[in-house]
């Protein structure tokens, strides 16, 4: 920390330079009863050293000459008179004016030293405090927090300007005339030019501040008190400012192309999206156009049995479409952060129980085997979220497993965590392909000519479970290893604790 003069020192430092001496001298005729006259001037002497680490050398050089004058004065012959008849008093008193000068010059050009010093210190500080910081920086906020806590050791003569800071407040900015804030205030909504390294050099000058910047606008303003510029090492203080700009334009480049990677991603999603709903929504659709106008034309002609297998193809289509739409919904909840939680206490029991009936119309060449292990606890869950995302997993296993090959669901708990495993007997999902699987509108390749699918299922599940806390993952089939490839989906959840959740409110909280 870098220590500013006493305030009171720099309120009346020419009073304190010229007065002081003549206040001094009574305790200078104090002394002189116990120690020989020629200690006086090293009593003045201190004096000078004490304004000229205190203040400037401008006035300790005034506050020897007026020591001088008071020396003369009050301890050279004649008495009251600054003149001194005396040679040994005279050379006494000129050695005693040239000594306190060039003390005082001395003293200040070490204070100044000194000064230099630990503004480098604090320079050096502030440089390695920065190069932790910045390269973790991943916005324009960011890199602007970092520098304003490097800055906190300078804090009562440095002051960062920001639009959306109150520095206003900050006593160096209280001290400016209202135009002079204006300009600032200007200066921080002013748009660069394309020559903008030109300009800044200009600005920096005619507002004498640092300016913080990217290549499309000034985000920032440094201003320093004017009594501390002397001592900046302005190398090392601009290169500081220059890796701050750095990363200023590295953070814009990052937000443009984040913002270019979601563009493209929408457009892909969108692309994706009316590929899904022109196949998937028309698939069900044609059934049923095709079942109905059957049964209209036909109806007399066509038996009791064959009116039943076409309207449970009516049905079956419809239910379909049915699960697509509330895909879809489900998703766009997600999506834009409107998932409501509505946490209670459940059994596992209870919830595989009402998942098994929900998928009974799907489970017509498969069976569902559930192995729930009976330490398992009740789970503090939103139990329509987690139904729907078992359905989704059951939904899709069902999709990949052979005919009469039995999906297995256990569920088991350890003492952190539960665990649901759902397994089938399908051809597996390849390592490089379990990731993007959780991906909208991906589907596998062998699945998607197989069976049609949104591509929304799992993803749906990974957000459901993950708004609980939890995990979604993919194995192979550790259950059935002699059978074919298979996979298990195995949802992770947290165990919550009784008397955890008494602290979160009851009714819902917003994801």
């Amino acid at each position: 920390m870098i220590e500013s003069p006493p305030g009171f020192i720099k309120r009346f430092a020419y009073p304190i330079g010229i007065l002081f001496p003549w206040l001094l001298t009574p305790f200078a005729f104090f002394i002189t009863d116990y120690l020989p006259k020629t200690n006086v001037p090293l009593l003045y002497i201190s004096m000078v050293v004490f304004i000229a680490i205190n203040v400037t050398v401008e006035l300790a050089i005034i506050n020897a000459i007026s020591s001088f004058f008071a020396f003369s004065f009050f301890f050279a012959e004649p008495y009251h008179s600054v003149v001194i008849h005396n040679d040994e008093d005279l050379l006494t008193a000129s050695l005693f004016l040239f000594t306190s000068v060039l003390v005082g010059y001395m003293t200040t050009q070490h204070k100044n030293t000194i000064q230099k010093i630990r503004f480098r210190e604090l320079m050096t500080d502030i440089e390695l405090e920065l190069l932790e910081k910045l390269p973790k920086a991943l916005n324009t906020d960011d890199v602007i927090r970092a520098l304003r806590e490097a800055l906190i050791p300078w804090k009562e003569r440095c002051v960062l300007i920001t639009p959306q800071e109150n520095w206003a407040t900050h006593p160096m900015i209280r001290r400016l005339s209202h135009q002079r804030k204006t300009d600032l205030e200007e200066l921080l909504g002013h748009r660069l030019s394309d020559h903008y390294e030109q300009e800044i050099s200009e600005l920096e000058r005619v507002h004498d501040v640092y300016i913080l910047y990217n290549s499309r606008n000034i985000i920032g303003l440094v201003k320093i008190a004017v009594e501390d510029l002397k001592h900046l090492p302005k190398d090392i203080f601009v290169l500081l400012m220059h890796q701050v700009n750095i990363s200023l334009e590295r953070t814009r480049l990052a937000a443009e192309l984040e913002k270019e990677k979601i563009a493209k991603e929408n457009e892909l999603l969108r692309s994706a999206l009316l590929s899904s709903v022109s196949h998937d929504f028309r698939t069900p659709l044609t059934s049923m156009i095709g079942a109905t106008s059957t049964v209209l034309e036909l109806g007399e002609q066509l038996s009791p049995p064959q009116i039943n297998e076409l309207l449970t193809t009516v049905l079956e289509e419809a239910q379909r479409l049915n699960r697509y739409i509330q895909n879809l919904l489900d998703m766009t909840r997600l999506g834009f952060g409107q998932l409501r939680l509505e946490l209670a206490w459940v059994t596992i029991e209870e919830v595989m129980s009402v998942t098994k009936k929900r998928l009974k119309p799907l489970l017509i060449n498969n069976d569902l085997l559930l192995d729930i292990s009976p330490n398992v606890p009740p789970l503090y869950v939103h139990s329509a979220l987690l139904e729907q995302a078992i359905f989704n997993i059951v939904d899709n296993a069902i999709k990949f497993s052979p005919p009469g090959a039995p999906i297995k669901a256990r569920c088991y708990a350890t003492q952190q965590q539960i665990f649901i495993d759902i397994c089938d007997q399908g051809p597996g999902i390849p390592e490089d392909e379990r990731e993007r699987v959780f991906e909208r509108f991906h589907t596998a390749e062998k699945g998607d000519r197989r069976k049609s699918g949104s591509g929304l299922g799992l993803t749906i599940c990974q957000g459901m479970i993950a708004a609980h806390g939890g995990t979604v993952t993919i194995h192979d089939n550790f259950y059935s290893p002699s059978q074919p490839p298979g996979c298990c989906m195995r949802i992770t959840l947290p165990l919550v604790q009784e008397e955890k959740h008494q602290e979160q409110p009851e009714d819902s909280a917003k994801i």
